[in-house]
């Protein structure tokens, strides 16, 4: 019996043909969970550009720090809600440290810039007959790396903190040697430099200056950026910055966090690292959530402490508070974004981020849907339009039955032919869900 794959119904023998392939539905990525991060000093180590942590990362390898270290304290946060950050961290000027010896038949030289190569030592032992070698790399007095019952120095391999390169000297190597590194000096941070590039190549959801001081322009310049992404190059991404001094933004794809809160372990989270937790937990929501008094799991206290009216006025001026509620619980009071100025094209519901999210998938699902399964392949007739709209029906009211939007119906949608030959007009009427978040109670007694 004949068998295999076909292509037209032309085959001669009797058998079994059968073609195995995809049900042509588009393959649709998804951003959540991701947040991308300006690294707000140098860390004397790490790759130079875009550095992809979680929480199961090797910080020393990768960032030259234990993530409990002081200077990883926003990285810390924001891995407590984001699933990913992707660090920016761009430096200029900086040297790798080396071990300074012309006489060694291998050169050994840091893999990255900075200070941190400084505490990197290498053992080199000869075993007696000197037919075995074994290369020991430590961080500090931590063996990060180690190449047993080497034939010669030809055979090592770099790791993640050393590069090996063959050397000059001729001198052979006996007994037991420890050569430490020395000569790494931190580069000149220059996020700002390569931060539009970031914020446009990257793919995140959000992205936050969480860690900078707020006397820094950088704040500015990337709401700035943000504003461009959003309205002018069409990627969706949302901003959050610190803003204790009451900037006003003014912009609907832009959250400002107005302080801080104290952990369970006593430490104080000052206003530019909290950012980054509510930035990494804005992040990982989805249109379907709203981080209205989400809580904050291991603090305490909220760091200033607003009193009632103080409370309302950073609500008003719209930004992020972390409140203290009763049994040391703190949360996020409500999950706004710096919209406070509204007019018709922009309804005080575009101050919530929720609405904002489901605003974005919509927006953000159209775009990968057309371009991956209309874009150049659909014919521009009656007949091809309707099949879009028909995907785009489909889809809205799976976010309906989700309770993401509401009252919608197909003659909500309109998909219609645009001015040039290539062109479709898509005209939606949509209403996104908002959260439960005020109950006005009448208790009446009779």
């Amino acid at each position: 019996m004949a068998g295999g794959t076909w292509k037209a119904q032309n085959k001669v023998r009797p058998g079994v043909y059968i073609n195995v392939k995809g049900d042509g539905k588009p393959i649709l990525t998804t951003s959540i969970g991701r947040l991308l991060m300006f690294q707000n000093k140098p860390l004397g180590w790490g790759e130079n550009g875009v550095i992809t942590l979680d929480n199961n990362s090797d910080f020393e390898a990768k960032v030259g720090h234990k993530l409990s270290d002081p200077i990883m304290a926003p990285i810390k946060e924001a891995l407590k809600g984001a699933e990913t950050v992707l660090l920016v961290n761009t430096t200029q000027s900086g040297v790798k440290a080396a071990v300074k010896n012309n006489n060694l038949p291998v050169n050994i030289e840091a893999k990255y810039e900075g200070i941190v190569g400084n505490d990197l030592k290498v053992s080199i032992e000869v075993s007696a007959d000197s037919k075995k070698t074994t290369v020991t790399t430590l961080l500090g007095t931590k063996i990060v790396d180690q190449q047993k019952n080497l034939s010669s120095l030809d055979e090592l391999q770099n790791n993640y903190y050393i590069n090996f390169t063959k050397g000059a000297g001729k001198d052979p190597l006996t007994g037991s040697n420890t050569y430490q590194l020395e000569g790494g000096v931190d580069g000149t941070n220059n996020v700002v430099d390569v931060m539009n590039e970031a914020l446009e190549k990257q793919y995140y959801a959000v992205a936050t200056t969480a860690g900078w001081g707020e006397e820094s322009n950088i704040h500015e310049l990337f709401v700035e950026q943000i504003k461009r992404l959003r309205e002018n190059v069409g990627i969706k991404v949302r901003g959050v910055v610190p803003n204790s001094t009451d900037k006003a933004y003014n912009y609907e794809g832009v959250s400002g966090v107005k302080n801080g809160y104290i952990l369970n372990t006593g430490d104080a989270i000052d206003v530019t690292t909290a950012t980054a937790r509510f930035a990494g937990l804005s992040a990982s929501a989805s249109a379907a959530d709203s981080l209205t008094y989400t809580d904050i799991d291991d603090a305490i206290e909220a760091k200033p402490r607003l009193n009632n009216e103080e409370t309302i006025n950073a609500l008003l001026a719209g930004e992020i508070v972390f409140t203290t509620r009763n049994g040391n619980r703190v949360v996020i009071e409500q999950d706004l974004d710096s919209l406070t100025k509204f007019n018709a094209d922009k309804p005080k519901e575009f101050s919530k981020n929720k609405i904002i999210r489901v605003l974005d998938e919509i927006a953000t699902n159209t775009q990968q849907v057309f371009e991956t399964s209309f874009l150049g392949r659909v014919g521009n007739d009656d007949a091809g339009r309707n099949l879009f709209k028909a995907n785009r029906v489909a889809y809205l009211q799976d976010l309906q039955n989700r309770s993401i939007i509401q009252n919608f119906a197909p003659a909500d949608l309109e998909v219609l032919p645009g001015e040039d030959s290539d062109a479709v007009v898509m005209n939606l009427n949509v209403q996104p869900v908002d959260a439960m978040e005020k109950l006005y109670v009448t208790i009446t007694v009779s």
